[in-house]
């Protein structure tokens, strides 16, 4: 009688290799979405955070009748001056002409306190630390309650505040500032904007606020700075060349400016795909970026990169629509007021 023997088939090293293979792969995909999804959060997070500065705002602009908290994080130098223009003459008084610091709506106190040294930054003169009671000494931090607001979880630096509000909204006069104001308003004035209509203190002078901006992540980084400075801001005037949109004013004088300044402040390309937010009326949103050199040019490597007041070139068929992303947030600093470079749906 023959006894049988049966042989149990085993793995051959091909199948193994092909099963680790498979199990590798969904490993990876595994730690690609949990990845994604982590991104995807801190946006969350980020825009969140962003709603809340909006909303403290507006919560803020009720209880002092329409007035907003300044986006500057310290007194301007400049408290009175005057525009002597075609368009007409226009005194502007900013804090009412008093030059303590305290008494001035800042919506985060950047100065005395709130600085760790006492002195605001000055370009190539003395940089400082912000300090938590930078915040809390701001006009807005009672509405918010929580220094974890000021800072987005895509920073990925140790600064305590990652955004900055818009130039434009809340001023007597962009920035604040008389030499940004004095460079700009020929240009308006040609198109029929005058620096009276620039003033944006009060919410009733925001003429579309689900489309005005208002905060946005921004990072001084480029210019040596540990802390973001004073509000974020961009020459609003087009470049030179642009064409004019239909319905333009003054067509001729469109894109004739000289010494446009671009880039005065760009965004935080911390996640160059989703960079986010608000908006005056509180609501939020993130932007992709169009042109991917553009974080490099500006921030470098290779090089340092060009840094603040990048004036990037034309826009053509070798390099690509450079001036999209310029756009896209021009367009939302002071729409029904400034008049559109480019209709919506172009950008």
């Amino acid at each position: 009688m023959k006894t049988r023997i049966n042989y149990r088939r085993g793995f051959t090293v091909t199948e193994l290799l092909v099963v680790i293979a498979i199990i590798a792969l969904l490993i990876a995909l595994l730690i690609v979405g949990i990845s994604k999804a982590r991104l995807l959060a801190q946006v969350a997070s980020c825009l969140s955070n962003q709603r809340q500065i909006a909303l403290a705002q507006v919560t803020y602009s009720v209880d002092n009748g329409g007035a907003m908290a300044s986006p500057r994080t310290s007194i301007p130098g400049d408290l009175y001056h005057v525009y002597n223009l075609p368009c007409g003459s226009f005194p502007i008084s900013i804090n009412n002409g008093n030059t303590v610091e305290t008494s001035y709506h800042s919506w985060v106190a950047s100065y005395g306190a709130g600085l760790v040294g006492g002195v605001e930054y000055q370009y190539g003169v003395n940089s400082t630390v912000v300090n938590a009671k930078a915040l809390s000494g701001g006009r807005l931090y009672p509405y918010m309650g929580s220094a974890q607001l000021y800072r987005s979880p895509l920073d990925p630096t140790t600064r305590i505040r990652s955004y900055s509000l818009s130039a434009f909204v809340g001023v007597m006069t962009p920035h604040d500032n008389f030499g940004f104001g004095q460079t700009w308003a020929p240009w308006f004035c040609a198109q029929g904007v005058t620096p009276r209509e620039m003033i944006t203190s009060h919410t009733k002078h925001i003429k579309q606020p689900s489309q005005t901006l208002l905060s946005i992540v921004e990072s001084d980084g480029t210019t040596g700075l540990n802390y973001n400075q004073q509000p974020w801001v961009i020459d609003p005037r087009p470049p030179v060349g642009t064409p004019a949109p239909a319905g333009a004013p003054n067509p001729a004088a469109w894109g004739t400016t000289g010494g446009w300044q671009g880039w005065i402040d760009t965004p935080a390309f911390w996640e160059p795909n989703y960079i986010t937010y608000s908006y005056v009326d509180g609501s939020t949103e993130s932007y992709s970026l169009q042109n991917s050199r553009l974080v490099a040019l500006v921030e470098g490597p290779p090089g340092g990169g060009y840094g603040p007041f990048y004036a990037q070139p034309a826009d053509n068929l070798t390099t690509g629509s450079w001036r999209r992303d310029f756009m896209h947030f021009r367009d939302r600093l002071l729409p029904g007021i400034f008049p559109p470079m480019m209709p919506r749906n172009q950008q």
